[in-house]
C-alpha cells in the first residue's frame, strides 16, 4: 500500500540494470557452450521489474531490452537461420509482454495512487497490523503526529505496545475478529511520551492478515465529558442538600401550624393558617419537582421494555380495582432511563382527574412516522382547549407537573406525546417512536 520512496526506487533500478547485466553474461557463455533454449528467459526478470518499478518507461525498456537480446544473439551467435527466427520471435514476446505488463502496472498504478492518497493524506489517523502477529504494518503521518511517534518509529512497534491494557487490547482484538468490521471504538493508546491519549477507531479486516484502522482522536472530548461530568456531580448534590434541608424545614414549618391550629379558635386566624399551610404544600411540590425534573437526561438512554416498564410503573400506584389491559407487542424503545415515570404520570393522571375511570388500555401500532404506543382510559376525557395545555408546566388541579415532565423525559430521545382523546369518552394519549429508536424483541405480551 505504501508507495515507492525514492530510496526503493533506486533499488529498483539498480535490480533492473544488474538483471540486464547478469541477461547478457548468460546469453554470451549460453551462445559460445551452443546453448539456445534456456538464456532467453532470463531477460524476462528485467522487464517485470522495469514494468513494476517505472511502469510509464516499461514500452521503452522492453523494446530496448528485445533489441539487446537480438543483438548478442546475432553478433556472438552461428550464422543460422533457425537462431535468427528464434530471436526474432523472442524480439516480439518480450515487447509485447513489456506492453501488457506495462498496460497493467499503469492501471493498477492509478488505483493505487487513489487508495494510498487517500490513506496516507487523510485528515484521520491511520494505520494497519498483522492480524496474527499483531505488528504494525503501516501509518500515515496524521495518525504518527497524533500519538507522538514518526511513521517509521511506528513500523517497529506492534498492537500491545500501543494499547498496552490487557482488557483494552483484548477487547478490541475480539471485536474486530468477531466482526470483521467494527467502527466507534473507543481505545485508549501510549504516545511516545508513555502518557495515554483516546481515540476512536473504526477496522475492517482486508483479504490478506492485515486490518486496515482509522482513528479520531477524541482525548479532549473525552476530557471535557469527564470534567462537565465532576461538575455535574458537584451541583447535584449541592442541590440535594439544599433540597434535604428546605423539605426538613418545611416539616418543622407543618408541626407548627398543626399546633397553632390546635390553640388558635379565631376563624379568621385559623384561614390564614390553612392558606399558610397550602404555600408550604406548593412549595414542596415545587421542591420535589426539582428532585425529578433534576434526573432527566442525567444518565444516558437505553433500551426498554415497553410491557415490562408499564408493569413496574403500575406497581407503583394504586389502581383501585381498576381493569388495565396491555396489549403491545414484544418491542423496546430507546428512552430516558426515566421512562417508568412517564407511564406512572399518565396512569396517576387518569386515577386523579378521570372521574371514576375503570378501565385502562395500553396498546401500539406501527405507522409510516414510527410506532405509535397509544395509552387510553374511560374516563371524562380532555377538553379540546386543554389538550395542549396540560402539558405546560403548572397547568392542572394538582402540581400541574406530571404531563410536563412526561413530555420532557420523552424528548430527551426525539419521543413525542399529544393528547387525541374525544371529550367525555376517555382520555387518550399518543406517544410517537421514531423507526431507529424501536426495535422488536423476544418478550411475551402482558395482559393484567
Amino acid at each position: 500500500m505504501r508507495p515507492l520512496t525514492r530510496k526503493r526506487q533506486i533499488l529498483f533500478d539498480l535490480c533492473v540494470i544488474g538483471s540486464i547485466i547478469v541477461s547478457g553474461l548468460i546469453t554470451y557463455f549460453s551462445i559460445h557452450r551452443g546453448i539456445y533454449d534456456v538464456f532467453p528467459y532470463f531477460y524476462l526478470i528485467p522487464i517485470i521489474l522495469i514494468a513494476y518499478s517505472r511502469p510509464k518507461l516499461s514500452i521503452y525498456g522492453s523494446i530496448l531490452i528485445g533489441w539487446l537480446y537480438v543483438a548478442l544473439v546475432f553478433i556472438i551467435g552461428l550464422p543460422d537461420i533457425r537462431t535468427y527466427t528464434l530471436a526474432t520471435i523472442w524480439f516480439y514476446i518480450f515487447v509485447s509482454l513489456g506492453v501488457l505488463i506495462s498496460t497493467y502496472s499503469l492501471e493498477y498504478r492509478k488505483e493505487s495512487e487513489k487508495t494510498c492518497g487517500a490513506y496516507y493524506n487523510s485528515q484521520a489517523g491511520a494505520f494497519s497490523y498483522n492480524r496474527d502477529s499483531l505488528e504494525i504494518q503501516d501509518a500515515n503521518k496524521k495518525f504518527a503526529a497524533m500519538i507522538g511517534y514518526s511513521c517509521d518509529e511506528l513500523m517497529q512497534k506492534s498492537l500491545p505496545d500501543l494499547i498496552p491494557d490487557w482488557e483494552d487490547q483484548e477487547g478490541f482484538i475480539n471485536k474486530i475478529r468477531d466482526k470483521r468490521r467494527v467502527g466507534d471504538i473507543e481505545v485508549r493508546i501510549r504516545t511516545g511520551d508513555g502518557s495515554t491519549r483516546w481515540v476512536l477507531v473504526s477496522a475492517a479486516e482486508t483479504g490478506d492478515p492485515v486490518v486496515i484502522c482509522t482513528t479520531v482522536d477524541i482525548t479532549d472530548n473525552k476530557l471535557s465529558h469527564a470534567s462537565l461530568t465532576q461538575a455535574n456531580k458537584k451541583l447535584n448534590l449541592l442541590n440535594n442538600i439544599t433540597r434535604h434541608d428546605i423539605l426538613n424545614q418545611l416539616s418543622a414549618l407543618h408541626g407548627f401550624i398543626e399546633l397553632s391550629k390546635q390553640k388558635i379558635t379565631d376563624p379568621q386566624l385559623i384561614s390564614y393558617l390553612e392558606k399558610e399551610e397550602q404555600a408550604a404544600n406548593a412549595i414542596r411540590s415545587q421542591i420535589l419537582f426539582t428532585r425529578d425534573y433534576q434526573n432527566i437526561g442525567v444518565h444516558s438512554p437505553q433500551w426498554h421494555n415497553v410491557a415490562e416498564t408499564v408493569s413496574l410503573a403500575l406497581a407503583s400506584v394504586d389502581l383501585h380495582s381498576i381493569l388495565v389491559d396491555i396489549r403491545v407487542p414484544p418491542v423496546e424503545i430507546y428512552a430516558d432511563p426515566l421512562l417508568e415515570k412517564v407511564f406512572y404520570n399518565l396512569i396517576d393522571n387518569s386515577i386523579r382527574h378521570g372521574n371514576q375511570v375503570s378501565k385502562i388500555d395500553f396498546s401500539s401500532h406501527e405507522s409510516e412516522a414510527g410506532l405509535i404506543l397509544t395509552y387510553c382510559d374511560n374516563g371524562a376525557g380532555i377538553s379540546m382547549e386543554d389538550k395542549e395545555r396540560i402539558f405546560q408546566k403548572g397547568f392542572g388541579k394538582n402540581t400541574g407537573l406530571g404531563l410536563f415532565l412526561t413530555r420532557e423525559i420523552l424528548a430527551i430521545t426525539g419521543l413525542t406525546i399529544t393528547e387525541t382523546g374525544v371529550p367525555g369518552k376517555g382520555a387518550r394519549f399518543e406517544i410517537v417512536v421514531l423507526k431507529e429508536a424501536y426495535r422488536f424483541s423476544g418478550m411475551p405480551v402482558i395482559h393484567l
